[in-house]
Parts: C-alpha cells; sequence; structure tokens
C-alpha cells in the first residue's frame, strides 16, 4: 500500500523524512497525550491524522510534531460553496493554529479508488475553496492543500515506484516536483488468503523502509533529494472495515505495546538529525492571482495523472 505526494514550490529546512499515520477507527485506543508521548519517545514529529480531531489539535499545540489533517470525504459537497470553505477553515483550523503545526490538509481520502463519480466531480472545487480560504484568512502560506490517492488507480502500479511517477510527470512537463510517499506499510496479520500479511514480513517491510530513511537516501533519478515517506501505521485499529489485514497495519498494539518488534527505538536513537534547504523553484514572487491560476492547472494536472499534488505556498 503506497499512496504519493508530489509538492511543487516548496522550501524546507531541517525536516526529518520519516512521519507516521495516526488513524483513530477504533474503541480501544489511547488518549491523545498519550500518544504524544510516544511519537516524542520515538523521535517522529511528522504526523498525518484522519480529520481534524479537536482534541489531537489541541494535545499537539506547542509540540514539535508538524500535523496534516483530513477533510472526510462526505464534506467535499459542502465545501465546494467557498463562503463554506471560509467557515470551516475559520473553525476547525484557525483557532489551533500556528500553536498546532498543520502544514496541510488532505481534501478527501482515496477518492478516486471508488465508483462515486459525484465525489470525484466534487473533488477538485473543494480544494480550490479550501485553498482560498486558506489565503483569506492569512494561511495560504503556510498550509498546503492535498488529496491523497492509492497508486491503485494507475493502470499499472507494480512495482511501486516513485522514479515511474516522477518520469510520467517529466512527460507532462513537469520537471522538479517533489515526490512524496503519504503512505507505506505491511500488515501484521490477515485472512487465510491474504498471503505474506505475518508480523515477520511486516518487520522486515518496516525494519528496511526505516534504515533507508535514516540514510537520507534518495531515489535512483534524483539520488540527492532525500524522500519523505509516512509509515502507515501507528496503531492497529479495531474498528476498521474490510479484511483482517486492515485492522493490523499499526507497529502498536492500542494498549501501547509493540504489535511487532521493528527496532524503531534503537534506530532512531543511533542516527543522528540533519538538516537540509531545498527550493524547487523560484516562484515566491508570484503574485497572489497568479499563484491562484496555477492551483487551478495543478488541479488539472492531478486529474491527469491520478496520483496525489500538494499545493502550497511559500511566505514572502
Amino acid at each position: 500500500m503506497i499512496h504519493i505526494f508530489l509538492l511543487f514550490s516548496l522550501t524546507f529546512s531541517g525536516v526529518e523524512s520519516l512521519g507516521i499515520n495516526y488513524g483513530q477507527v477504533g474503541d480501544n485506543l489511547p488518549p491523545p497525550d498519550k500518544v504524544l508521548e510516544l511519537l516524542t519517545s520515538l523521535k517522529i514529529s511528522k504526523v498525518r491524522i484522519y480529520d481534524t480531531n479537536p482534541q489531537i489539535l489541541a494535545t499537539f499545540a506547542n509540540s514539535k510534531t508538524e500535523l496534516i489533517v483530513t477533510i472526510e470525504n462526505e464534506m467535499l459537497s459542502q465545501l465546494m460553496d467557498p463562503q463554506q470553505a471560509v467557515q470551516w477553515v475559520a473553525t476547525h483550523i484557525k483557532p489551533y493554529f500556528p500553536a498546532a503545526r498543520i502544514t496541510g490538509i488532505a481534501v478527501g481520502n482515496e477518492i478516486f479508488t471508488g465508483n462515486d463519480t459525484t465525489l470525484m466531480a466534487n473533488l477538485v472545487p473543494a480544494m480550490i475553496s479550501i485553498h482560498s480560504a486558506l489565503a483569506q484568512l492569512g494561511l495560504g502560506s503556510y498550509i498546503h492543500v492535498s488529496t491523497p490517492t492509492s497508486l491503485a488507480v494507475l493502470e499499472e502500479s507494480f512495482p511501486p515506484s516513485a522514479d515511474a511517477v516522477i518520469f510520467g510527470m517529466a512527460r507532462l512537463g513537469f520537471d522538479g516536483i517533489e515526490v512524496r510517499v503519504s503512505e507505506t506499510g505491511w500488515p501484521s496479520k490477515g485472512d487465510d488468503d491474504e498471503i505474506g500479511a505475518t508480523a515477520e514480513n511486516a518487520a522486515i517491510y518496516n525494519r528496511n523502509l526505516l534504515r533507508r530513511q535514516l540514510a537520507n537516501e534518495g531515489t535512483p533519478l534524483r539520488p540527492n533529494m532525500r524522500l519523505e515517506v509516512y509509515l502507515f501505521a501507528l496503531f492497529n485499529e479495531d474498528m476498521k472495515p474490510g479484511p483482517t489485514s486492515e485492522r493490523n497495519y499499526g507497529l502498536y498494539q492500542p494498549d501501547g505495546t509493540m504489535a511487532y518488534n521493528v527496532g524503531l527505538s534503537a534506530l532512531l536513537s543511533s542516527s543522528s538529525t540533519s538538516s537540509a534547504s531545498i527550493s524547487l523553484s523560484s516562484s515566491a514572487s508570484k503574485t497572489a492571482a497568479m499563484e491562484y491560476q496555477s492551483l487551478v492547472y495543478w488541479m488539472f494536472v492531478y486529474l491527469l495523472v491520478g496520483i496525489q499534488i500538494i499545493l502550497t505556498r511559500r511566505p514572502f
């Protein structure tokens, strides 16, 4: 399971290349303060959540943890309305920012893996409205707008490859776009027909992933640009629908014990952090109107390639 982010015109400095997905589809998960303690002990400072849970945003305030929040799919039709989008940002984002380090808003989740054509049609207008609302409320320079899409929407998604995405974008005439993996992981348990869903395989996959990220490696095409990856997931979630594997992607059980030993603490404690400053575009001097036009244009690209684009503006 691998999802992709694409970033355009982003500058970052001192950013860790490893994040994690913090799902909450369970009735026995620890409270946010305990989750923050766990993440801090693991030295993980990038987290993606699947809603805008106010308890999480309040708890994570004044911490060093960067957050990507999510707008649920059922909200898209409402947030196509620019006024509704402004109200949503004013209610769900602005009261917590900048104390809570919200760096991104994911609009919807895996919309193109379903068959709801109405939902697909609502996506881009909702993204445009949210981006405009952020700009109107003075947050557009700090919070990007995105939508997660699985590589399963592609005609050929195996083997998964970040460089394949980069090459595809280059063929469309868009070089210099940073690619990020927003979800990748391996289940530790599955149904009888889910071959390979074992704790042993999950440990091997995630241990190799962690070692790769701690080495700050790029891809063969971009060896000097490290690939940012969000591991899926932090906890096993007992209320997720679907096959058994869906409830067993977590590194940890809800009680805080490890689902399997991936060696995360040891790997992280033996590594040293590094900083980087990468500028992918010199577009910081563009006017707000040009940036808005750029957003619409990049939405068109998103629809062509069927993967995730994060649209962002840098502070002037």
